[in-house]
């Protein structure tokens, strides 16, 4: 995938193209919908398929005084969009110029004139243009005098409600990373350099890499069935998102991962943690010896939660098998 910075600038040497926008933040089911429907297009066309994002992210340099807490880095956005099989991002760096542009200068300097665009698919509530005086109906209005058609794309559903950015800050920030997962298609994941700690795990037996996170949103304070990442391996892991409150009242949030089954040493590596399942909320414990107690249950549990996790993958696997094998011989 290639990545271009620019807004009315960028240059797709007079390649057609499929076009989708939008800030994506989580790259979530929902946008993954719209992301998807604009790439399969273009594979059936023979065009370029392009998404166009933010950075910043528009709410971040509209509302200075309340921004959004992203769910994701930059860079962790740029490869979930990757993961979708996109030939082009373009990262619109959003600006007081592009806040201001005006919706009709939007579509036939930018979408005709910079992408070329074919098709443009978008999600129902899309908006564009100075003040967001542009919206779908108004595109579908213009977009044939201007050499390109519209496809908006409806909203994916859980339940009785559409998969949003909010609704998958809400389930993380109370701990539901479980439902999160269905909503984003994948676990949530933090990212970070691992750092020297205070040795505190290590005298409980469970040491710990203590991560220093770049995400802006975190999960719930709480304990936390994990996935540790590191390079081309992955690490089953329990995991503590809080303050540490048995040792004294603090304001510093730790991420703290102990590693199941294996112990190597992580600081100063990059890490990624997903997060799978909740077990437990944060509490003060009477004593250090009381948490270690407490801890060896949590790693016990942590280890039954992967345990029956990849007895289901085998399962499923075996199931799999055997269908294709019936099919193969006829039966």
């Amino acid at each position: 995938m290639k990545v271009l910075h620019g807004f009315t600038d960028v240059d797709l040497q007079g390649e057609g193209s499929v076009v989708s926008i939008g800030n994506f933040d989580g790259v979530h089911l929902g946008h993954q919908a719209v992301i998807g429907s604009a790439v399969q297009s273009s594979l059936e066309k023979g065009l370029m398929s392009v998404v166009c994002t933010f950075h910043p992210h528009t709410r971040v340099f509209l509302q200075p005084d309340a921004p959004p807490r992203l769910l994701e880095t930059f860079d962790q956005r740029l490869r979930a969009i990757a993961v979708l099989g996109v030939d082009i991002v373009v990262v619109i760096p959003f600006s007081k110029m592009v806040a201001e542009f005006p919706r009709d200068n939007f579509i036939n300097e930018f979408l005709a004139g910079s992408l070329g665009t074919a098709e443009l698919h978008v999600s129902e509530g899309f908006t564009f243009g100075a003040g967001g005086a542009g919206d779908v109906e108004y595109l579908k209005k213009v977009a044939p005098e201007n050499g390109f058609e519209v496809r908006v794309v409806g909203p994916v559903m859980a339940g009785s409600r559409a998969v949003s950015s909010t609704r998958v800050r809400d389930a993380i920030a109370k701990g539901r990373v479980s439902d999160a997962t269905e909503l984003l298609g994948r676990p949530f994941v933090l990212v970070g350099e691992v750092v020297a700690g205070r040795g505190r795990g290590k005298g409980l037996n469970a040491p710990t890499a203590n991560l220093n996170v770049e995400n802006r949103f975190v999960p719930g304070h709480g304990v936390y069935v994990t996935e540790a990442r590191l390079g081309d391996g992955s690490y089953k892991a329990v995991s503590n998102v809080g303050t540490r409150p048995t040792f004294g009242p603090s304001e510093e949030l730790t991420v703290e991962t102990h590693l199941l089954d294996c112990e190597i040493e992580l600081c100063g590596e990059q890490l990624e943690l997903a997060f799978l399942e909740r077990l437990r909320d944060e509490i003060k414990f009477e004593s250090p010896d009381a948490l270690a107690t407490q801890i060896a249950e949590d790693v016990r549990q942590a280890s039954n939660y992967v345990a029956i996790s990849n007895e289901n993958v085998r399962y499923t696997a075996d199931v799999s098998s055997e269908v294709r094998a019936g099919k193969e011989s006829g039966a």
